[in-house]
């Protein structure tokens, strides 16, 4: 486990203004690039399905890389449904749904719902993955293809610790091997995902900060749509200073278990 002193340089490095020598944006634009390369590459109108399974703990590192790749799928044409194995991934979504619908973006996109089990739900969905009770002009399209997950020309993985790509990758890719899938993670899980985009079973992954500001960097803005914040190490630090918390009332609390009775 990393030390507070460890964490509090961290932390503090993360208050640093911008500048040449503390640069967020990761200068090989290599992932990045290759996540705009296969968004640019999509056909009109094209059907992606977001399958929407982040933590609470660590969606904020990724949140603004996240709604950067959603501007960046729409701004290309693209309709999205979103769809969740996870209860976290769900409210996620709820949440990620609504901000969309306010920004106006309602008739691009489908809400799939919940579907429970995690990955024997995922397997589920593979046949069917259209609730009865979705409703809109993206619900219908998907139906008319046959309602299954091979109506999508693309997935997009938002990716958490309790689901990730490598469970599309095990679970969806042998019964659909045709699907193609990009992915979008906490850094913490890169170790896990790299293997699969040299691979090939990965199309393009984000999983670090810096290829995540890179990418959000490089997709242009439409002033005329909601608003994107920028990527700042705001997330990071929070994270930081939560851990910093923990860890040191956890070693406070082992200092009082071991003091002597009557200490004072």
């Amino acid at each position: 486990m990393p030390s507070l002193g460890l964490l509090l340089v961290l932390a503090l490095a993360s208050l640093l203004p911008a500048s040449d020598a503390v640069q967020l944006a990761n200068p090989d634009a290599t992932r990045s690039d290759e996540l705009r390369g296969v968004v640019a590459g999509l056909p009109p109108n094209a059907l992606v399905l977001v399958g929407f399974d982040p933590d609470l703990g660590t969606y904020g590192e990724i949140r603004a890389t996240v709604r950067a790749a959603l501007d960046d799928l729409i701004a290309h044409g693209a309709r999205l449904a979103f769809v969740s194995f996870t209860p976290e991934g769900r409210a996620l979504a709820a949440a990620e749904l609504d901000r969309m619908r306010r920004a106006g973006q309602g008739a691009l996109i489908a809400d799939l719902g919940f579907v429970a089990g995690s990955e024997a739900g995922l397997v589920r969905s593979v046949a069917d993955v259209v609730p009865a009770d979705a409703v809109g002009a993206v619900a219908d399209s998907i139906r008319a293809r046959g309602g299954a997950m091979g109506a999508f020309t693309l997935v997009l993985v938002v990716s958490g610790g309790d689901l990730s790509a490598r469970s599309w990758i095990e679970q969806v890719r042998p019964r659909l091997p045709s699907i193609s899938l990009v992915a979008i993670a906490p850094t913490f899980l890169e170790p896990e995902l790299a293997p699969y985009l040299r691979s090939g079973q990965l199309h393009a992954l984000l999983a670090t900060l810096r290829d995540g500001v890179a990418y959000a960097n490089a997709v242009p803005v439409d002033q005329s749509a909601v608003t994107r914040r920028p990527i700042s190490a705001l997330p990071m630090l929070a994270g930081m200073l939560l851990a910093l918390t923990l860890m040191g009332g956890s070693a406070l609390r082992r200092l009082a278990r071991g003091a002597p009775r009557g200490a004072g």
